[in-house]
């Protein structure tokens, strides 16, 4: 019986990975389960109905069962066809692009064709053959992807990147920020994430004598004008409230010195 259980709740999480980690598999092997569905019934075996139907399911969770464990040797064939095949991995970053914008008309143009290459009655005598129709059927889906995917996006425009937010300090101002942490019992600094360009090695006085040059990539580079100005506002909040800080803290400190002079102290003698 544990036997069981645990083949049970194996069985559950794989399917659970399969839609959850591979929505994309899960999906097409839904859809060719439909396909070869409405082929049994077209072609193959019209007065089976239920026999179909039990076909299509087995086959089904059977796909469905295997699915992560295709995806995870198909992901090391992936890497290895990086390296070996740029160009078709580059190819296939291009399809999968496509995908992410439109899945859903990605998805009914790979259900089509996959429902297409198996009905083997309609295909020209020529082309019946099954190698041929299965080439047919791949580069008919490939090409309707590549020629529907700019119509997709004139209808469906990709949503654009959100605009960066302005450079601007805190809304609340240092002195009331400062004001409200003391009152609340912290007295902890504000730390801030800087980009600094120096000078290594050398003194400033050298330096200014001398000139400077640039090496390598600048805070502008690296943040963008946006960000170089969210940092200065940020330094001179950061600034103002840490010298706030420092005072109130200065200020119990001494005061804490002086109680403990004033224990220590020895009493005057009548």
């Amino acid at each position: 019986m544990n036997i069981v259980l645990r083949a049970a709740d194996w069985w559950v999480s794989t399917v659970t990975r399969a839609f959850t980690e591979h929505t994309l598999g899960a999906a097409v092997i839904c859809i060719v389960a439909i396909g070869l569905f409405i082929v049994l019934q077209k072609e193959y075996r019209p007065f089976g109905f239920f026999v179909n139907a039990g076909i299509v399911v087995l086959g089904w969770l059977l796909a469905i069962t295997g699915l992560p464990f295709a995806m995870s040797g198909g992901a090391n064939f992936v890497a290895t066809l990086d390296q070996s095949a740029p160009l078709v991995s580059r190819f296939a970053a291009y399809l999968y692009g496509i995908y992410e914008r439109h899945p859903y008309m990605v998805l009914a143009i790979v259900g089509v064709g996959t429902t297409a290459y198996f009905l083997r009655q309609s295909w020209p005598f020529r082309l019946a053959w099954w190698p041929v129709r299965a080439v047919l059927t791949v580069l008919a889906v490939v090409l309707l992807v590549h020629v529907s995917a700019p119509i997709a996006d004139l209808i469906e425009p990709v949503a654009s990147a959100p605009a960066a937010p302005k450079a601007s300090a805190p809304l609340v101002p240092a002195k009331e920020a400062a004001a409200a942490a003391i009152k609340a019992g912290d007295l902890r600094y504000l730390s801030i994430a800087a980009c600094s360009e120096e000078v290594a090695g050398a003194s400033s006085g050298d330096a200014a004598k001398a000139g400077l040059k640039r090496l390598g990539v600048s805070c502008e580079d690296t943040l963008g004008s946006e960000g170089v100005a969210r940092v200065h506002a940020h330094r001179e909040y950061a600034t103002e409230y840490n010298r706030l800080m420092h005072q109130h803290n200065s200020a119990l400190e001494a005061k804490a010195a002086e109680s403990k002079v004033a224990e220590t102290k020895p009493e005057a003698k009548p």
